[in-house]
């Protein structure tokens, strides 16, 4: 079987992971899951510019060598922006392949569909301060005046904690609060994308809360865009941040029934420090 790394600065990729082992097709990929969160006390968005997010992923992409994977796919907004920059100057050995460009498709369709609809793009800090979702969909023909951006800073590693705590549909709600206040006039339809992998774990709280706002509220998870032909035969997990044991019951029995292997593997993980090596130098935002 071909190895195919999936990469994610946290568990939202995992939910892009599951559905090769639904398939009933012939099992071509070993899966290897990388979280590449580099430290406890800090994340990409925490480090202090653009050069030091390459760095730090470039040591991620580095260690990947040793695996000789066949495809390393990013299952992350925020790192798919990181590799966008990177790419420019760094080439690892296998390909490497981000969640930008198919999510982008996937906004584009459902717009052109809808031409009353308007999008909220939803997702770290870095990527929406980036523009690369409103710029693309612009460049797509989608007029300026529908696209909106909320930042959800925090969200998604309490999202993976427990997709289904209180506080998760707490912090919705108040987003659902922001985003209507930016509205003089509510669409026709708001279609919520997910422009971050681990809000999909919470889809039920995102359509109750903003159905409050909105009249009519749709998802657009580009999860379910980042796909390949064949199934997965295997699974392992590794990352350099330990597991909280709720936080590990949480998350295995939501993929128990339909991918236990990945189920199986959260229970088991454990600490890696040694899977990448950091930057000698780290700086973070003041």
């Amino acid at each position: 079987m071909k190895t195919l790394i999936l990469c994610d600065s946290g568990l939202g990729g995992l939910d892009i992971a599951a559905p090769f082992f639904r398939k009933r097709e012939k099992a071509e990929w070993e899966m290897i899951y990388i979280n590449a969160w580099p430290d406890p006390k800090f994340g990409y968005n925490d480090l202090a510019d653009s050069a030091m997010q390459e760095a730090v992923f470039r040591a991620v992409l580095e260690s990947m060598e040793r695996f000789s994977p066949a495809l390393c796919m990013i299952a992350c907004n925020t790192l798919s922006i990181v590799w966008q920059k990177l790419s420019a100057y760094y080439n690892p050995s296998f390909p490497v392949m981000g969640i930008i460009d198919e999510a982008v498709k996937r906004m584009t369709a459902a717009a052109q569909a809808e031409p009353d609809s308007h999008l909220l793009i939803l997702g770290t800090a870095t990527t929406v301060a980036s523009g690369v979702y409103s710029d693309a969909l612009y460049a797509n023909g989608i007029a300026e005046a529908r696209l909106h951006s909320l930042a959800c800073p925090g969200l998604a590693k309490l999202i993976e904690k427990d997709p289904a705590a209180p506080e998760v549909r707490n912090r919705i709600a108040d987003y659902a609060r922001q985003a209507s206040e930016r509205f003089e006039r509510k669409p026709g339809k708001l279609y919520l994308c997910f422009c971050c992998t681990h809000y999909g774990y919470a889809e039920s709280f995102w359509l109750a809360e903003f159905s409050r706002y909105f009249p009519a509220v749709g998802i657009l998870n580009p999860n379910r865009s980042l796909v390949l032909p064949g199934a997965a035969g295997s699974f392992s997990y590794h990352s350099r941040l330990g597991l909280e044991e709720h936080q590990r019951a949480a998350m295995s029995d939501w993929f128990r029934t339909g991918a236990p292997l990945i189920a199986q593997a959260l229970q088991t993980a454990d600490v890696e420090d040694g899977l990448f090596q950091l930057p000698s130098e780290i700086r973070l935002k003041s």
